[in-house]
């Protein structure tokens, strides 16, 4: 075999997930280095499988094409040093494959070589008697080999033979291991890698089997001892708008632990560290970036067996003027309570949503107001209930007091429940609507994921609330004079929300609504953001999916912007601002 391709490496990365879910006690079983916890198995299949799931059931044209999904999922997915080290591997090796259809051995070789090399540079202090000794050996080899020869098995098996030597040798370069009576766990690990990729590339070829690492001896002579652990937690986190390069975070947690692993790809990092301050680890963590996911595990649990991972277990409940996506929903598991909504007139007319039942309202001249109700406190506490039987405490954010009884239901409702349960539920006031209320709901999961209990997280929403900026242009005053009380001499009306109301702030004598809104923005925040401030910001729209992109676009000019989603309004929302209606929450940090 001369060449492969993208299907072949996908079919290589997929089977040598197989083996390790398959061994991966065996590659437990022998951990002692850096810590005795027993889970470097458990790491490698939590890398590998994040891998899986994103190519999995994907057809690929090209190797690229590969190369971004295998690193996405890795990165999402790498746990422990040795998932961190082989994604470091991934991030050196895929991407020198480059972009052509198939690939031949010496190129493979020269991929091997800057896999070892990312390997290399994710780890703060490289050590002999590793992982690393084993990728070293198969990448020197293989690179070796292929400036003179071009089968690719048959470089594989020769490789494979200097991997081997290289993992039983491990001992004589670690004393930890050799006091244990065991190799490197993440070395075995990766060897076992590499002889699935092998098994893949030799089905078609009839060579006889080399000689591959006996295992026979490893769990019998593994002599168990007490081994100091000096940094007990470890810290495993995502993020993403990470401006900062590799040597930047390393100088920010090197005096905080060790087993420090840094991986970037693109603008996602992935870190992990061993610490006696875990906490001080996370905050600043997130000043680097915005934090993904983070795991807080105690290792000294671990490894007398007790549970070491420590959860966060927080449901969210909103009312439905949030404006939340399905897929943020599903995904944090929020429980939506819906308004009652009375329209007779509205009720025939066409279209799916609430925005297009408006617009032929408008074409109609129908000018009949639904009815809209407020949530009843039975609403709040059936959710409650629902929350509480799948997570241990309970947010419920709701949409402005102001246009509402929501919050009084929904604090009522606490108060049918029992006293334990009442202890568990808090209830925040938004002093918002739409997409000013969903940042908000936002910036709660944010702090969910980093591990904040439920009073700090109740604290920090109550104080980011005034600071979220909701502004809106509704296209004709006839759809939104209840709010004024008053008539107006002009088509279009720039709004915002203060204190948890909206106010007028002027005609809107512009028909691009994007423009509007972006120089509001600029003038509310200029002076934040040129001093370095991120916006984050969601777009909201009453079917006006064009303007609603222009706006996002504009936002992105700024150096630190999240745009978090582009969706349209809630059904609330839609019968009060629309038709075409455009509407922005942001926030600077």
């Amino acid at each position: 075999m001369q060449e492969i391709n993208q299907n072949e490496l996908k079919k290589m990365i997929l089977f040598s997930c197989e083996r390790i879910e398959r061994d991966k006690e065996q590659i437990n079983k022998i951990n002692v280095f850096p810590v005795p916890d027993q889970d470097t198995g458990n790491n490698l299949t939590a890398t590998l499988k994040g891998i899986k799931e994103q190519i999995e059931n994907k057809e690929f044209s090209s190797i690229e094409e590969l190369t971004n999904s295998v690193l996405e999922g890795a990165l999402t997915g790498a746990q422990g040093n040795a998932g961190i080290i082989y994604t470091g591997f991934l991030a050196g090796f895929f991407p020198a494959l480059g972009n052509e259809k198939t690939v031949n051995a010496k190129t493979i070789g020269d991929a091997f070589e800057k896999g070892y090399e990312g390997a290399k540079d994710s780890i703060q202090n490289p050590r002999q008697g590793t992982i690393l000794d084993v990728v070293e050996a198969f990448a020197l080899s293989f690179k070796k080999h292929a400036e003179t020869e071009t089968d690719i098995v048959s470089i594989f098996y020769k490789s494979l033979e200097k991997a081997n030597e290289a993992l039983e040798d491990t001992p004589n370069k670690m004393e930890l291991l050799k006091k244990a009576g065991v190799v490197d766990a993440g070395g075995l690990g990766f060897l076992m890698i590499l002889e699935t990729y092998l098994d893949i590339l030799k089905e078609q070829e009839d060579i006889s089997p080399t000689k591959t690492f006996s295992f026979e001896n490893q769990e019998a002579g593994l002599k168990r001892f007490i081994q100091i652990i000096s940094n007990r937690y470890e810290v495993v986190a995502l993020l993403k708008n990470v401006d900062e390069n590799e040597k930047s975070i390393k100088n920010k947690l090197n005096s905080l632990g060790n087993c420090l692993d840094i991986i970037q790809v693109k603008n996602r990092t992935k870190i992990h560290i061993h610490t006696d301050s875990p906490y001080e680890v996370r905050d600043i963590v997130k000043e680097i970036g915005d934090i993904e996911n983070l795991k807080i595990q105690d290792m000294t649990r671990e490894i007398i067996g007790e549970k070491s991972i420590e959860t966060v277990s927080i449901g969210i409940i909103v009312d439905e003027r949030a404006g939340l996506t399905s897929k943020i929903i599903d995904h944090y598991d929020i429980d939506v309570i819906p308004f009652k909504i009375n329209w007779p007139e509205g009720e025939s007319l066409p279209g799916n949503t609430i925005c297009e039942k408006i617009k032929e309202a408008k074409k109609q001249g129908l000018t009949q107001k639904p009815k809209i109700e407020s949530i009843s406190p039975e609403f709040f506490f059936e959710s409650y209930k629902k929350q509480l039987e799948k997570f241990k405490k309970v947010l419920c954010i709701v949409s402005s007091s102001k246009y509402s009884n929501n919050y009084k239901s929904a604090v009522r409702a606490k108060t049918m429940l029992n006293q334990n349960d009442q202890d568990n539920v808090y209830i925040i006031d938004s002093k918002n609507i739409s997409a000013g209320q969903s940042l908000l709901v936002l910036e709660a999961i944010e702090l969910i994921k980093e591990h904040r209990n439920i009073k700090e997280i109740e604290k920090k929403l109550e104080k980011l609330a005034p600071r979220i900026n909701t502004c809106f242009v509704l296209e004709e005053e006839r759809w939104f004079n209840y709010w004024f009380k008053k008539k107006t001499d002009y088509k279009h009306v720039l709004a915002q929300v203060k204190d948890g109301k909206i106010i007028k702030i002027g005609p809107a004598r512009s028909n691009n609504f994007a423009e509007i809104l972006f120089k509001r923005i600029n003038h509310v925040t200029a002076k934040e953001l040129g001093k370095g401030g991120r916006i984050r910001a969601v777009i909201a729209h009453g079917g006006n999916q064009e303007q609603a992109e222009q706006l996002k676009e504009y936002l992105k000019k700024y150096k630190r912007a999240d745009i978090s989603f582009v969706t349209i309004t809630d059904p609330v929302t839609s019968i009060n601002a629309c038709p075409e209606s455009l509407i922005v929450g942001w926030i600077v940090k």
